[in-house]
């Protein structure tokens, strides 16, 4: 059984010394995962569950470093946890942290020595815009989060965000090479350009092989004259590599078949290239699948094997329904959603194969069987 916090919080009612080991102790339980290398320190503290829970993991946080680069100096204006911060640091930049939360400030000077770090880093207790407009500084990097939650909910345009970037980015452009604004993985990326008004800029998707996590742009102060000229988009999965995008031909259809691959993009490259994958075979336009005959290895995705293709009829259903009982379930560009799909089949799901009920070029609709995801040499790749 897991531990009950509340329970706890409540029999310690009062005692602040108790109350804070608890909200630690709450802390590295929810961030064990994503924050395995930071809580390898032991007298790594948190200022609330809240920043816990909004922080950025330690592998994304990586990948942001190594789009900043070594040896640069950086302002990170939403600071936060740190955990940016502190990676921007151990990647030999020199950072410059500001946050509005005291509590904040107090735990990110605590970490900085804890990590070692605090000779690369310079914390500022206050508001980053008002900070930078006071101060002549210039920076290699402007590094920003804006905030995406306030009372009326959670947004998603960077000019709802705090601070709103779209307001201050002269500001921000004159005091830096190199401007990178990180966003919800639900921005629209092309409305998202258009409010910061600059079509030169380089588009980051990061995601695990599970979800999307964010959508990051990168603005160049005088990208004309440094020869940047257009838009780039990358697609980064974490364990999962990198895909670039790029402006496809004519794209090729075929039709899924018993012992062939079903290849399924991951999510980040899905947000950013929006399902067109160069140099794949696909099943349908609005069908964001695809098929090969062999294992393909170099697809920015997941590879299944495929059991059989089964028709979306009434036999189908029937023959479904009695050979695959307890199966996992999943559809693309499909008359029915997943959950009303697997209600029709009359099956519940689990086990190690997936059903994809999917439209292919004809507009036919099938369901396709596929078995275990192949991730490695040994797995069939």
């Amino acid at each position: 059984m897991g531990i009950d916090f509340n329970r706890l919080r409540l029999k310690y009612h009062g005692d602040t010394g108790k109350l804070n080991e608890i909200l630690q102790m709450e802390c590295r339980h929810k961030c064990v995962k994503k924050l395995a290398e930071t809580l390898q320190c032991d007298d790594f503290v948190f200022p609330s569950i809240a920043l816990a829970e909004m922080s950025t993991s330690d592998d994304v946080a990586a990948i942001h470093a190594d789009m900043v680069g070594g040896g640069m100096s950086v302002l990170d204006m939403t600071a936060g946890l740190g955990i940016d911060t502190f990676h921007f640091a151990k990647n030999d930049c020199q950072v410059t942290a500001v946050e509005m939360s005291d509590e904040a400030v107090r735990c990110l000077r605590t970490n900085a020595v804890a990590l070692g770090l605090n000779d690369r880093i310079e914390i500022i207790e206050g508001d980053s815009i008002a900070w930078l407009a006071e101060h002549d500084r210039h920076y290699d990097v402007i590094f920003i989060d804006p905030a995406r939650r306030d009372e009326s909910g959670r947004h998603f345009a960077l000019s709802k965000c705090t601070p709103d970037v779209t307001v201050s980015l002269p500001l921000l452009l004159s005091r830096c090479d190199r401007l990178i604004i990180k966003a919800s993985p639900m921005v629209d990326i092309s409305a998202a350009i258009k409010e910061l008004g600059i079509s030169d800029c380089e588009v980051t998707v990061i995601g695990t092989t599970r979800e999307c996590k964010e959508v990051v742009f990168t603005l160049y102060s005088g990208a004309m004259n440094n020869g940047y000229n257009g838009r780039i988009t990358k697609c980064i999965t974490v364990g999962g590599g990198e895909y670039i995008e790029s402006l496809c031909p004519a794209v090729e259809y075929g039709v899924p078949e018993k012992n062939m691959y079903l290849m399924q993009p991951y999510p980040a490259v899905m947000k950013g290239t929006g399902g067109r994958i160069c140099g794949y075979v696909k099943l349908h336009p609005a069908t964001h699948l695809y098929v090969s005959e062999h294992p393909r290895p170099d697809f920015p995705g997941w590879n299944y094997l495929v059991i059989e293709v089964v028709p979306f009829n009434k036999n189908g259903i029937k023959f479904i329904r009695e050979s695959y009982p307890q199966i996992n379930v999943a559809t693309r560009n499909f008359p029915l959603s997943a959950p009303e799909l697997i209600k029709k089949l009359k099956i519940s799901e689990g086990g190690d194969n997936i059903l994809f009920g999917a439209t292919l070029q004809d507009g036919s609709k099938v369901m396709i069987v596929t078995g275990r995801e192949i991730r490695s040499a040994e797995d069939g790749l």
